[in-house]
């Protein structure tokens, strides 16, 4: 039970014991302000949701810090939560008293990121903020989170075209553009919808050549910093044995007789030319883009002459740039380096999913070979319209004509039906 003292200098103290035990006290002008405020903490220790009165007056910056400290996660995760944090959310919050964040302060820092983010990083940024201070509440630092209820811009989808390949320019024109050491990884993901961390993190040890199958058990994780093996996939599903096509288990043998004809089991399959994982940021400069410039696939190259090659790029508005150079390899480079748009190298997980629903495969197969806990994933989206769609759907009717039929069902030529009416 609290109590109320007059100290020396005319005010008022009030004195309780907080759920810990510990002893707490605040001081009032007037004995009745005293009163009313016990009345409240005693209340809120009664009911469970007490809160500290000095715990407000940590700044976020200190709370953040042992926030962050005490979560697990994923080491991308904290990669990506630290660098938003340093970047948008300490310059801002970072000096004040957790107790001095209020809700309109919040909606006005997300309405002011608005004006020069996308808003999937303002919604990245506020889902930060909004985390660390539920943290906060259930510490007892806050009675309320002001970061709930926050408005947040809309993330508007663009009208794209279906980010697929057909299978003629895959094998027609991709795959001859790939560099050969690099021919089997869009194998493995145009053959068996691997997505880029399990293609990083395959090992021999899963690939079984005589009964066609390659098992997904670990992935590679790239950071700013490294890129780590980790020993278990995205989601439990993504745990799971895939079925190699004929041209997949062509691409993998030829590939290890090219590399080691007896690797190790623990060797990684698409290694690095020092035998670690590969580094996405670098097979997409310098293996990926180039291969899809040879391919015709993003901006072209032309040979106009002896040393002389013409290079031709789209930028992020659709405008087509040229410039000339005398060597194809740095053309190549060129347009690699500033082409916008182009088939990603993840399209060609998408790309294996359309095929196989395209083809008839069922889609609860379609599911598991491609890892995914919901089937709706697999068809909202990872399966597009294939180019001949209209083709397609007229085909069903091909060999339809219009009849008409009289009510015993009977069939009435053109012009009986005409006396009917």
């Amino acid at each position: 039970m609290g109590h109320i003292v007059r100290t020396p200098a005319g005010t008022y103290r009030a004195n309780w014991r907080d759920p810990t035990g510990r002893q707490r006290a605040k001081t009032f002008k007037t004995k009745r302000a005293a009163s009313a405020y016990l009345a409240e903490v005693e209340a809120a220790v009664n009911h469970g949701i007490y809160v500290n009165p000095h715990a407000g007056r940590v700044t976020f910056a200190e709370f953040s810090s042992r926030w962050l400290a005490g979560r697990c996660v994923e080491a991308r995760t904290v990669e990506r939560t630290v660098s938003l944090m340093r970047t948008h959310l300490l310059p801002q919050w970072g000096r004040w008293p957790l107790s001095r964040i209020d809700h309109l302060a919040v909606q006005e820092w997300v309405t002011g990121l608005s004006q020069t983010l996308a808003p999937a990083t303002v919604r990245k940024c506020h889902g930060l903020l909004l985390g660390a201070l539920k943290t906060a509440v259930r510490a007892r630092y806050l009675s309320v989170n002001p970061a709930e209820g926050i408005k947040l811009p809309v993330i508007r989808s663009e009208n794209s075209t279906a980010a697929i390949i057909s299978r003629a320019d895959f094998f027609g024109k991709l795959l001859p553009a790939a560099p050969l050491r690099y021919r089997a990884m869009f194998c493995a993901a145009a053959g068996a919808g691997l997505r880029w961390g399990e293609c990083a993190g395959l090992v021999w040890a899963a690939v079984d050549l005589e009964k066609v199958t390659l098992r997904v058990v670990q992935v590679a994780v790239e950071t700013p910093t490294e890129v780590v093996l980790r020993p278990y996939p995205k989601t439990r599903a993504s745990t799971r044995t895939v079925p190699m096509p004929a041209f997949l288990v062509t691409a993998l043998q030829q590939h290890r007789d090219r590399n080691s004809s007896d690797p190790d089991d623990r060797d990684l399959v698409f290694g690095s030319r020092l035998s670690g994982p590969l580094r996405r940021s670098n097979f997409r400069r310098r293996i990926w883009l180039p291969s899809l410039v040879r391919a015709g696939l993003l901006g072209r190259v032309e040979h106009l002459g002896e040393h002389k090659y013409r290079a031709t790029w789209p930028d992020r508005t659709g405008i087509e740039w040229t410039a000339e150079f005398t060597t194809e390899r740095e053309a190549i480079a060129y347009v690699a380096a500033r082409a916008k748009g182009g088939l990603r190298f993840h399209d060609l997980r998408h790309s294996y999913a359309t095929w196989l629903i395209t083809e008839g495969v069922p889609v609860n197969v379609v599911q598991r070979v491609m890892g995914h806990q919901q089937a709706s994933t697999t068809l909202n989206r990872y399966t597009h319209a294939p180019g001949d769609y209209q083709d397609r759907v007229r085909s069903v009717f091909a060999d339809d004509s219009l009849t008409t039929w009289d009510e015993s069902g009977a069939e009435l030529a053109p012009e009986d039906d005409a006396d009917e009416l």
